[in-house]
């Protein structure tokens, strides 16, 4: 089972960024932290990515917090994206990987993916884009409906239950017939005196499960069922694999 990232944001505490110097101020991300790119910045408008070819020097990221021109900087090989733009979020909780969906000026759209090294930076940077996106993204539903958590062991379980009582009954049953069979001698004619005695043949069915006891079927009943149970738990308790942010949403 997937561990859940450090950091879950709260859609109720994520706003938009209002346009005061210590929120406006650009949010960086660096190699290795970043392992898909050299270097991330997030400025108020707009989201550089600028291509993995090693860590920045310390005066290239000292530059960046200074307020150098980024397009400048980062030359044409750098990807640009407009936060108005974007249409489509998702933070890979497994990978650490967040895909951002966006216009490219045209009809379609595409996708830019971002891989970091940490599960805790991965949240910081999704969490901080979500913020400069403001109010027009929202965080999509993340945990599923409990019903439909919980439908397929309750039905697997439900099914156990039935499976067992009905075999136990039928075992009892057969366990009855074989006690009245011994108790019961018939004559045998044409093998000797009439006082001469034989049992009763046993139906195919009571020697396909003659070997079974009803106490063994509740075992095994027992058992399913109570692994059932712990696939259930487990479903019920799953933390959520990804969390998407949808404009429009």
């Amino acid at each position: 089972m997937p561990a859940v990232n450090a950091f879950m944001p709260d859609v109720n505490t994520i706003t938009l960024d209002v346009a005061l110097p210590n929120h406006t101020r650009r949010r960086v991300w660096s190699h290795p932290e970043v392992k898909s790119h050299s270097l991330v910045v997030l400025t108020f408008e707009r989201l550089h990515v600028a291509p993995l070819t090693g860590a920045p020097k310390p005066d290239t990221l000292a530059a960046i917090e200074g307020g150098v021109d980024l397009e400048e900087l980062f030359g044409p090989l750098a990807i640009v994206v407009d936060l108005a733009a974007v249409r489509h979020v998702k933070l890979d909780l497994l990978t650490n990987s967040l895909m951002v969906e966006y216009g490219n000026g045209g009809i379609g759209t595409r996708w830019l993916t971002i891989v970091f090294a940490k599960p805790e930076t991965a949240d910081a940077c999704f969490t901080k884009l979500w913020r400069r996106l403001g109010d027009g993204c929202q965080l999509l539903p993340y945990q599923r409906d409990s019903w439909s958590l919980a439908r397929a062991p309750l039905m697997f379980l439900l099914g156990i239950l039935l499976a067992t009582a009905a075999m136990a009954l039928v075992l009892s049953v057969f366990e009855d017939m074989a006690s009245a069979r011994a108790a019961a001698q018939v004559s045998t004619p044409g093998l000797g005196e009439m006082g001469n005695k034989g049992n009763l043949p046993k139906s195919p069915l009571e020697v396909l499960l003659g070997w079974l006891d009803w106490r063994v079927v509740c075992g095994i009943g027992g058992v399913a069922a109570a692994v059932t149970q712990i696939w259930l738990y487990r479903r019920m308790t799953r933390p959520p694999l990804a969390l998407e942010l949808l404009r429009g949403a």
